[in-house]
């Protein structure tokens, strides 16, 4: 029977304190103790209607080499920098903080050896996508990576080469697991619209036509695929945005990631054809992954009943809605989003996700699978 639900989160755990690791018998390695506390969250289906989707986390919080940028940096092929007073910079020559980015990757890949012997489940690896990397780096002149084309039309090929080499290394050590990716673009509205500020703080960059945004994304998908992960198996944020969602599927899209408090009203003429949008591309066999905070606080219920709200009177059945995902995810990108964050900022621990968000989704779960299975 296919799942009704399945649950994920946004590619960061927040590594078990040394006090919680001792209590839960826990190794002192903090990357063995994430991996074996994720696989024993969402290692097994809670039940036949509702499953789940492990993952490799690529942010544990241990210290400001520990985030999901500096996570995807390290995974640019043939790349170097360092973390400079204003940001991450691309080149020349790789600093401390830089090989140690690419050290916490070999660590957290060694650890799943170990944690993850014998998985044969999905399991999923999460990196920034190009449009974010490029509004979220910089250059040796300290200008953003996005003032520069030729470096912006790099970044998709450069990121897409060592997708492939960690998704290889990751194969050697957890042969049975079905690779997943999550390619989440946190700044690509900020981008798409010139809200990103030069290093003057004095002027922004311009907006980057949807078109071009979907050709970066059009090399991932390509790069992807020739290693043997189809489109299918390839999770992409689109923003809230109509244009960015065509982009996204003349790139070869296929799974897409949404958060409802993004979304604008049905009401709007702008709601409405973005969410026609998303009804046809749904009817096109594309798939939606929906992006919540679980916890208590984080409006997860409004949200849900947002969404099945809209989708009832869009004419279809809550059913319809069946084998949605749902990405646990803290919220942190929202200012991200809005351009009221600035994408290059070093974010703070508490924005990681934690067993007690992933535990508060799984207690929801089965209300979902009930309503969806009606």
């Amino acid at each position: 029977m296919s799942r009704l639900v399945t649950l994920t989160g946004d590619g960061t755990f927040r590594a078990p304190t040394a006090e919680e690791a001792q209590r839960l018998g826990l190794p002192e390695d903090p990357h063995l103790a994430a991996l074996m506390r994720l696989r024993a969250l969402l290692g097994d289906d809670l039940e036949e209607q509702i499953g789940t989707r492990l993952y490799l986390p690529s942010a544990l919080g241990l210290d400001e080499t520990d985030h999901l940028l500096p996570a995807s940096l390290a995974l640019l092929a043939e790349t170097t920098g360092d973390l400079v007073s204003y940001g991450w910079r691309l080149g020349p020559g790789s600093g401390r903080a830089w090989l140690h980015a690419r050290e916490l990757r070999e660590r957290m890949l060694d650890a799943a050896r170990i944690a993850l012997l014998g998985y044969e489940g999905p399991l999923m690896v999460t990196a920034l996508g190009p449009a974010t990397l490029a509004g979220a780096t910089f250059l040796q002149s300290g200008e953003r990576a996005l003032g520069d084309p030729g470096a912006v039309r790099d970044l998709p090929m450069l990121l897409a080469e060592g997708l492939v080499d960690h998704l290889t290394a990751l194969r050697e050590r957890v042969p049975g697991a079905a690779q997943r990716v999550l390619l989440r673009e946190d700044a690509v509205a900020a981008i798409h619209e010139g809200r990103i500020s030069t290093p003057s703080g004095r002027s922004r960059y311009p907006a980057v036509p949807a078109p071009e945004i979907g050709a970066l994304w059009r090399s991932l998908f390509v790069a992807l695929d020739d290693y043997g992960l189809d489109a299918r198996s390839v999770t992409l944020g689109v923003g809230a945005d109509l244009r960015l969602l065509r982009a996204a599927r003349e790139a070869g899209a296929r799974r897409m990631a949404i958060a409802p408090r993004r979304l604008p009203p049905l009401s709007t003429p702008v709601g409405r054809a973005l969410w026609e949008g998303i009804a046809e591309a749904a009817d096109d066999g594309c798939a939606f992954e929906i992006v919540v905070d679980p916890r208590p606080g984080g409006r997860l219920g409004p949200e849900v009943e947002m969404m099945l709200e809209t989708w009832r009177r869009l004419g279809h059945a809550e059913a319809d809605a069946a084998g949605v995902t749902v990405i646990a995810h803290t919220g942190v990108s929202h200012g991200l989003h809005t351009g009221q964050v600035d994408p290059s900022a070093q974010p703070a621990v508490s924005t990681l996700l934690d067993e007690a968000a992933l535990e508060a989704m799984l207690r929801i779960a089965p209300t979902w699978a009930e309503r969806l299975a009606s």
